[in-house]
């Protein structure tokens, strides 16, 4: 026999966790009749262990005692099949939360790059997917105005491959050209596997970019820099303007801070030449 002190050194465990494993019923010491005093046997050992190793892998306290206590009905082939099974769930679901948290790196890597204070023109690593909804609301200039947009896009994105956090609103390329920021879409970024209503992919890699900050005041100053940009570049807009909110929040004392990232494909204007012999003629 092994007193409950030496036998937690031998396993390197405590003597705290010997007597919640003796309260759950999984590993009883026998109690002394002369001393009262609680002892292990060499056996339990490898009970300690099997124990330890399958709470070490995620295992219930419930389901171990299921096996010890069950019987010969319970197989151990099923008890470890079972295991595995939920460890193959948590590995798809970790692997969910790395890619979630692994392209959050990869968009602050690119707003590290372009955080200069003014327009930038950026190729992407590759073509954004996106998971939009379309604005009902009217008047919609502001977040606190689509609301209820945003509330049925954070519906809608309950499914696999769609990542809500960073969200953001499209404003329609006419619009922001005649200076009208009225918010067309809400977005998320959506993976290669989603599918369904409302996911599509922007236009190309070539992009204009700017980051901006509650500092540079105005987020009109921002368009206005980024229409001036694409006149002084000979660009034109080739999908709509994609406003994405990293930080949009209001501190006690009601100053707002913000932090967002500016997308919107882009591609050279043609000249009129070119736009002729991109003409097709009939004729009669």
């Amino acid at each position: 026999c092994i007193s409950a002190g030496a036998f937690a050194r031998m396993c390197q465990t405590t003597r705290d966790t010997l007597r919640y494993y003796e309260k759950q019923g999984i590993l009883v010491p026998k109690k002394s009749e002369k001393n009262g005093y609680h002892y292990y046997s060499y056996a339990q050992i490898s009970s300690y262990y099997f124990i330890s190793t399958f709470r070490g892998l995620g295992c219930s306290v419930e389901d171990i005692k299921e096996y010890l206590l069950g019987g010969e009905e319970v197989r151990f082939d099923g008890f470890v099949d079972r295991q595995y099974a939920a460890l193959l769930m948590q590995q798809r679901e970790l692997e969910r939360r790395i890619g979630i948290i692994g392209n959050t790196r990869k968009l602050l890597e690119q707003i590290r790059k372009n955080d200069t204070g003014k327009p930038e023109l950026y190729e992407q690593p590759e073509i954004f997917r996106l998971k939009v909804t379309k604005v009902l609301s009217d008047p919609a200039t502001s977040f606190s105005e689509i609301s209820t947009d945003i509330h049925r896009h954070l519906k809608e994105c309950a499914h696999p491959g769609i990542q809500v956090f960073p969200m953001g609103a499209s404003i329609g390329r006419e619009d922001f050209q005649k200076e009208q920021y009225v918010y067309r879409e809400v977005f998320s970024f959506a993976d290669a596997q989603a599918s369904g209503p409302g996911i599509r992919e922007l236009s190309g890699r070539l992009t204009v970019v700017m980051v901006c900050r509650e500092k540079d005041g105005d987020i009109r100053i921002a368009y206005q820099k980024i229409r001036n940009y694409l006149q002084e570049q000979a660009l034109q807009l080739s999908s709509d303007l994609y406003s994405l909110s990293i930080v949009n929040v209001i501190d006690p004392n009601a100053e707002r801070k913000y932090l967002k990232y500016i997308i919107a494909c882009v591609e050279p204007v043609k000249s009129m030449s070119e736009r002729h012999r991109g003409l097709k003629i009939t004729r009669k």
